[in-house]
């Protein structure tokens, strides 16, 4: 019951009003036979179904009092289109008088007039929307004054949603992004909702009063989806590639479709939201938790800190009832102390601007810190860069002093051991030693050149420059490179004129590898198989390039590890070698935009790549 007060002279005293309500499934009873129905409490947590009946109020003035005042009440929120007033006739008490008020008459305080103690007044009342319904019946006086509140704190309303939305366009100027653009939706749909619920947006616009309670739906949802574009926006900024967080996004969408179908059916996106907002708040709340669990790294900075508290505040957030915003708005609105009322309306006008603007600040301050964070990143990458360059020229000039101080020792042995193998024409066991001796440094020799090799390649010093050359070219190339009389060509199906795009100095040198890889590791005195052929796979032409070679069967390489980095087999480990050739071969292949294939039949390894003609 909600407490009105009148006067007999100038001493005061306290009435009450009983307010109960009977829902009419027939739409049919008249002011007769809703008397005799069974009238209930008004109740504030369960909206009222005015969309499928007729909503009849019984409001009953208490006690004995015989000097009745001027009485008016006022609706809120501002949504009946109807309200038909029963009071009884003066003359018989049989006979009911009746006014009927529209739309636009219900947005303002409504006079009954003089209350009888115990004598009640009914009104039959029509809306299209299911809401919470709120009065305040006082005397006229006390209501006018509850409307001038109403009037201010609506002005104070219009004017914080239009700091917010010139805030957010600011910020859209500088720099687009979706926090300014959800807190410009929430600015207009959340002003607008508010000045709609207390029955203001027919005056200030002059649109009818019916119109405007259409309007509320779409300004609602509106808002709370805003509102939960605010906060996905803040939770994928707090949590950067997070992988739960993102799937909250199925919400915003689910919210985005349920506003498009407020324009057309307002009542059942008003129910969707609610579901929506239940189940969709403890989904946010645990998904939430979860990434946090997951990326604690990202709650380190202390405005990381301050926006997750506002996520979980703000999720935990109940939604909007009559039980929670609009009674406890009602109450204030009948406060006597004028300055506790205005303090209280100020608090909760001015406290959802400044959350706004903090969350603004604090998501600015928390890309800013990012930013930061980022290119202090990049000087340490650049220091370390310019670090690892400067190891690298001095790791390349060491290789090439390296190189050079050790060809000509090499060098020198090799003049030497031809000088002494001529000497001994005769010595049969000294040459062999000898001969034994040059083998050594040519393959010390060709190590350093691998080596050599490598590093320039690596350091990019062997630019690929792609063009058509003769197949001819390349087998002339390697024929002059391994003159061995243990390899053996066969061409198919191409002539050396076939051009083929490619870089010589690769193709080259990955056949050179394959070759030398062969000779080493094949059977002794076997025979290496150098197979050009031209293969056609669709509509592209190749040259396939293979190299064969007999092995022991328990010598294979390893498929998986044949082209890793100094891999080299059980039986390989017997030669010298540094196990580079094959992964040296492989990468230039890679290069080139092709493979290195091993296959192993038997006792036989072939390596083959293709060129596209």
């Amino acid at each position: 019951m909600v407490q009105g007060a009148w006067a007999s002279g100038e001493e005061h005293q306290t009435r009450q009003f009983s307010y109960s309500i009977y829902l009419d499934e027939t739409r049919k009873m008249d002011i007769e036979s809703v008397q005799n129905a069974s009238f209930q409490p008004i109740d504030y947590v369960n909206k009222l179904s005015f969309s499928s009946h007729v909503v009849w109020l019984k409001i009953e003035a208490m006690g004995s009092e015989t000097a009745p005042k001027n009485w008016s009440v006022k609706f809120l929120p501002a949504f009946l289109l109807q309200a038909i007033v029963y009071k009884p006739n003066a003359v018989s008490s049989s006979l009911w008088d009746s006014h009927d008020h529209g739309a636009n008459a219900l947005a303002s305080p409504i006079v009954l007039g003089a209350m009888l103690p115990n004598t009640p007044i009914y009104m039959r009342l029509h809306s299209q929307l299911d809401f919470r319904l709120n009065l305040i019946v006082d005397e006229s006086e006390k209501i006018d004054l509850i409307q001038r509140r109403i009037d201010m704190f609506v002005i104070m309303i219009s004017s914080i949603s239009m700091l917010t939305a010139i805030f957010a366009v600011i910020r859209l100027f500088y720099s687009f992004n979706w926090l300014s653009v959800g807190l410009l939706l929430i600015s207009v749909s959340i002003g607008t909702s508010w000045i709609n619920n207390l029955g203001l947006l027919q005056f200030m616009t002059g649109i009818d009063q019916a119109q405007a309670n259409q309007i509320f739906p779409v300004s609602m949802i509106g808002g709370m989806f805003s509102f939960m574009l605010v906060w996905m926006c803040l939770a994928s900024q707090l949590f950067k590639e997070g992988r739960w967080i993102k799937y909250v996004w199925i919400l915003v969408v689910l919210a985005a479709a349920v506003f498009l179908l407020a324009f057309v059916e307002p009542l059942l996106a008003l129910e969707l939201m609610e579901v929506i907002h239940t189940y969709g708040q403890w989904i946010c709340f645990c998904t939430l938790i979860a990434q946090a669990w997951v990326a604690k790294d990202q709650l380190r900075l202390r405005s990381e800190k301050v926006i997750f508290a506002a996520l979980l505040l703000f999720v935990l957030m109940p939604f909007p009832r009559a039980s929670n915003l609009f009674k406890p708005f009602v109450s204030t609105l009948a406060l006597e102390d004028i300055p506790f009322f205005v303090g209280i309306i100020f608090i909760r006008t001015m406290l959802p601007l400044a959350v706004l603007f903090l969350t603004a600040w604090t998501y600015d301050l928390l890309v800013s810190q990012r930013v930061k964070s980022i290119q202090t990143k990049l000087e340490s990458a650049k220091d370390a860069l310019e670090k690892e360059s400067a190891r690298l020229k001095q790791q390349k000039q060491f290789i090439a002093m390296l190189t050079h101080e050790l060809k000509n020792p090499l060098m020198a042995s090799a003049m030497a051991l031809s000088s002494i193998r001529h000497r001994l024409l005769g010595d049969e066991p000294a040459l062999q030693r000898i001969n034994a001796i040059s083998d050594s440094l040519d393959e010390i020799d060709g190590i350093i050149e691998r080596c050599s090799e490598i590093d320039k390649y690596e350091q990019g010093y062997i630019p690929i420059n792609m063009e058509k050359i003769p197949l001819g070219v390349v087998l002339t190339l390697i024929k002059s490179s391994h003159a061995s009389e243990r390899i053996y060509s066969i061409v198919r199906g191409c002539d050396e004129n076939q051009l083929i795009n490619t870089d010589v100095y690769y193709v080259k040198s990955i056949l050179n590898n394959l070759l030398t890889n062969a000779i080493k590791y094949a059977v002794p005195e076997s025979l290496i198989e150098f197979k050009v052929e031209a293969l056609r796979l669709g509509d592209q032409s190749n040259i396939v390039f293979a190299v064969s070679n007999e092995v022991v069967s328990e010598s294979a390489p390893n498929p998986d590890l044949v082209f890793q980095r100094y891999y080299r087999s059980e039986m390989a480990k017997q030669q010298s070698g540094a196990g580079l050739g094959l992964w040296l071969a492989q990468s230039m292949a890679h290069a080139l935009g092709t493979e290195i294939h091993y296959v192993n039949p038997a006792n036989t390894v072939t390596f083959h790549f293709a060129i596209r003609v």
